[in-house]
């Protein structure tokens, strides 16, 4: 009963602004700082494999999950009819075909969608693999096995729990790190102690992927130049 509580609890955290000035609490009015301008520009420089972390201003959950940036997804480009035979039969109402592709955990699980949905956000980051700072066995795993463990997980519940030692559910940097376990670590990219709601508990956070030496080749302009510094981007 209380895990039900409690799930349910995280869930609504993700649609709720707070505005303390005066203070009110409303769901998403859907106004975002990333304009059309910015979106064409990730559109444009977005590359298979690439991990897209992104925040929002006054959303309730990004007072309580620790550092800057609440969520993280994969983009996998071009998703056809054929990839279809990677995804488990009980999630194909959950595939989706499309030029240029994200895959995310939310509270609903894990799904896709367009890049230019996942851009709705008011900051955005675009981090890539720095070949030259991985191993020779890394660097061997390629981009179509990180897709296709990616559409693998399409349909896994959300992990409500943060729980990294369980991969039957998953959050969203649950989900970044499961499908690019075979490289990620080498860039120092793994769980940790964070203080997460009212507990203290061993996860990734979207800030996580930012700090470590995945190349940062994009990032909105909002980004407060304060944050930047404290990311260690400038």
């Amino acid at each position: 009963m209380l895990t039900r509580i409690y799930n349910g609890f995280v869930k609504v955290l993700g649609d709720i602004k707070v505005f303390p000035y005066p203070l009110f609490i409303i769901y998403d009015p859907g106004s975002y700082k990333i304009k059309g301008d910015e979106m064409r520009e990730v559109m444009q420089r977005v590359e298979p494999g690439d991990i897209l972390v992104r925040g929002y201003v006054n959303y309730l959950d990004g007072y309580l999950i620790p550092g800057f940036f609440s969520h993280a997804g994969l983009y996998l480009g071009k998703v056809d009819d054929d990839d279809k035979r990677f995804v488990r039969p009980q999630a194909m109402h959950l595939f989706r075909t499309g030029e240029q592709m994200v895959i995310h955990a939310m509270a609903e699980g894990v799904f896709m969608e367009d890049v230019l949905n996942f851009c709705r956000c008011d900051y955005m980051i675009i981090l890539r693999r720095n070949p030259a700072i991985e191993s020779q066995t890394a660097r061997q795993i390629t981009f179509r096995q990180v897709f296709e463990h990616a559409l693998l997980q399409l349909g896994t519940p959300y992990d409500f729990q943060f729980n990294f030692s369980d991969i039957r559910k998953l959050s969203c940097t649950e989900l970044v790190y499961d499908c690019c376990k075979d490289f990620i670590t080498e860039y120092g990219i793994q769980p940790q102690s964070h203080r997460f709601l009212f507990f203290t508990k061993t996860i990734l956070s979207p800030d996580d992927f930012v700090i470590s030496p995945l190349q940062k080749v994009w990032r909105s302009r909002a980004i407060p130049r304060k944050t930047l510094r404290k990311l260690g981007i400038l």
